[in-house]
């Protein structure tokens, strides 16, 4: 198992000469949100795969600017990263929701359906942190699957009870 008590994006980032002088550390977005229902390892888990998906689909928060095929290295770095130290705790059930999570986002943006990112981001990191009332690990399972068969309203109707994130809302602006 990865040891990342320490570990931040940045630090995992800079692991990559590619990027070497490019990294940025600001706050991280999510970690604060889901830590301590979660452990360290599926927080930063969280928090490269959103850093994927900035470099694949938006603005980076931890790299400077670099070339589109530099910043889609280093969004599928992040991507693979995240999931290696989710998947390094033995959740199964954690690692399917944020694979889900990498696909469906992706989805989104391929049929420029952007509306649904917040809502989809807002709902999996809620099931994924466990938390009560409408982001229930099986009513966003169900919601994801919906929104695979092409229905976002179940995903927005969990997004909608809970609590706004604005930092997530700013990352997530594209």
């Amino acid at each position: 198992m990865t040891t990342v008590a320490h570990d931040s994006v940045a630090t995992v980032l800079a692991k990559q000469p590619a990027l070497a002088g490019r990294i940025c550390d600001p706050d991280e977005v999510l970690v604060p949100l889901v830590s301590p229902p979660l452990a360290r390892e599926h927080a930063l888990g969280l928090e490269l795969i959103l850093e994927g998906f900035l470099l694949h689909h938006g603005t980076s928060r931890h790299v400077g600017e670099v070339e589109m095929g530099a910043a889609v290295l280093a969004g599928d770095y992040c991507y693979a990263q995240g999931l290696v130290r989710v998947a390094g705790t033995g959740d199964l059930a954690v690692v399917e929701a944020l694979a889900d999570l990498v696909a469906l986002s992706s989805a989104a943006v391929a049929a420029g359906n952007d509306d649904d990112l917040l809502p989809l981001w807002r709902a999996t990191v809620a099931a994924v942190a466990g938390e009560q009332g409408p982001g229930t690990a099986d009513a966003v399972r169900v919601a994801r699957a919906a929104l695979r068969e092409g229905l976002p309203g179940p995903i927005h109707e969990i997004a909608a009870g809970l609590a706004p994130i604005p930092a997530l809302t700013e990352a997530l602006a594209r």
